[in-house]
């Protein structure tokens, strides 16, 4: 039988129907009313209970809904088989949580949350969710939302002198998927051309599809041409990652005149070069195109937030049409909700002002980060002032076994990273040391640490 009492409680805020329900399932599920129990008519439980017929029927639906009951035609309302059910196991209090890893000090590449602008982004998204709720929940362009590509189309010839339409930007979901639809669209099977060191997800990506790589050496002045040119070229000239590095003009001229020669491609992976700390950000290898051989790839992530995870490619005329071929589903996983409001936010200005703060942060925060280590002893390795970037390479003296340091920096709280991971060859020994997420009065002091860290594993 039904226990009536349990059914409604008058200090509960919670509506009628729900409370019938609740009360019944757990009845139910805890073995109090059996398997095949016929329940009460409707009519007969809403007098009992004091409530309209109508809310009876309610509960009774959502129990049969959810497969608690089952209605029987000119019978009824029965008790289905369910199991009894118990609540989760309340673990031991003896086993404490175990908190998530913290990012570390000196983490590279990862830009300050407490510099994004947390209030006016938001008034973006309040805007457009008053004006135009529907753009962050639909899209019919399949290369993302129109309003974010003209933006980004007018961005890039503002900072990086590329002369595009919207028409040729495709908005993904980071820099990341850009490079990979871009590699798996153009290699086609054949050779592609990577930097050593150079970003190691694109190394995986193209040996996990079996393609022929061809290494080009990186050094402080970024790679030289090869002799023989790969169907595609992949290329960090703005800001060399991993180490820094700015391309040269001529071999950026050098390197596109030879992907003509070839029939090839270059892509150009432009990952931070809005963080260029002593004079102007250098114009994009995009700019110097005039046989339409380079895909240009961007990203926000960087730039405003990783949370964000919005990228895009700038394609060269001639391959608009093959890339659109390609897309039926609006955007290669971009989210959507983002993209308008980020649209907004670059209208309005407020994207070149951030860009122009974080800037003027993060150099202040680069000098002191390179100021503490040029005090750091010759034997122990050396860096290369580029004043550019979020991240400063320092390449340990001899083969430093650079994964154990950054081991034992880690179990300090650093989050710097080896060197050796990005060079196929193995060749390249050092520690990739952040500065962004730092006030720039505690970068001595945790370089210092960081130091004595480095100094005890080399046992100087």
């Amino acid at each position: 039988m039904i226990d009536l009492s349990s059914l409604l409680s008058k200090r509960s805020a919670e509506p009628v129907y729900l409370q019938i329900v609740a009360a019944l399932r757990r009845q139910i599920s805890g073995g109090s009313l059996g398997i095949g129990t016929r329940l009460p008519s409707s009519r007969a439980l809403a007098q009992d209970l004091g409530v309209a017929r109508s809310t009876v029927v309610t509960a009774y639906d959502q129990l049969v809904a959810e497969g608690f009951a089952e209605a029987r035609r000119g019978a009824g309302i029965f008790v289905c088989d369910v199991a009894p059910i118990r609540p989760p196991e309340v673990p031991s209090s003896s086993v404490a949580a175990v908190p998530p890893p913290a990012p570390g000090m000196l983490l590279p590449g990862v830009p300050d949350p407490g510099v994004f602008p947390a209030r006016p982004w938001a008034r973006c998204v309040s805007r457009v969710a008053r004006m135009d709720p529907l753009s962050l929940s639909h899209q019919e362009d399949a290369f993302g939302d129109p309003d974010l590509r003209r933006e980004i189309a007018a961005y890039a010839a503002r900072w990086r002198g590329i002369a595009c339409s919207a028409e040729q930007v495709l908005v993904t979901s980071g820099a990341r998927e850009a490079l990979e639809l871009a590699m798996e669209f153009l290699v086609g099977g054949e050779d592609i051309a990577l930097e050593a060191p150079g970003f190691t997800p694109t190394q995986r990506f193209a040996q996990a599809r079996g393609w022929q790589v061809r290494w080009l050496q990186a050094g402080a002045r970024g790679a030289e041409v090869p002799r023989q040119m790969a169907r595609v070229t992949l290329l960090t000239p703005s800001h060399q990652f991993p180490l820094g590095g700015t391309l040269p003009v001529p071999q950026r001229q050098a390197f596109l005149q030879a992907a003509k020669d070839r029939g090839g491609w270059i892509i150009e992976d432009n990952f931070d070069s809005e963080f260029r700390y002593g004079g102007q950000p250098v114009p994009a290898m995009a700019a110097l195109d005039r046989e339409g051989r380079c895909i240009y790839v961007g990203t926000f992530s960087k730039t405003f937030s990783h949370a964000l995870r919005l990228g895009y490619a700038i394609l060269p005329p001639a391959l608009v049409p093959q890339f659109r071929s390609q897309f039926i589903h609006p955007s290669a996983g971009a989210a959507i909700t983002a993209q308008r409001p980020l649209a907004e936010f670059m209208a309005s200005g407020q994207y070149d002002r951030h860009i122009r703060r974080a800037r003027r942060l993060y150099a202040e925060r680069y000098a002191a980060a390179a100021d503490a280590l040029a005090g750091w002893p010759e034997p122990l390795g050396h860096f290369h002032r580029h004043n550019a970037g979020m991240q400063i390479a320092f390449h340990l003296k001899g083969m430093r076994d650079d994964t154990e340091i950054c081991r034992r920096a880690a179990e300090a709280g650093y989050g710097v990273r080896p060197l050796s991971p990005h060079d196929p060859e193995k060749q390249c020994r050092g520690l990739l040391i952040g500065f962004c997420q730092s006030q720039a009065d505690a970068l001595p002091g945790q370089i210092a640490g960081l130091r004595r860290i480095v100094e005890d594993c080399v046992k100087l």
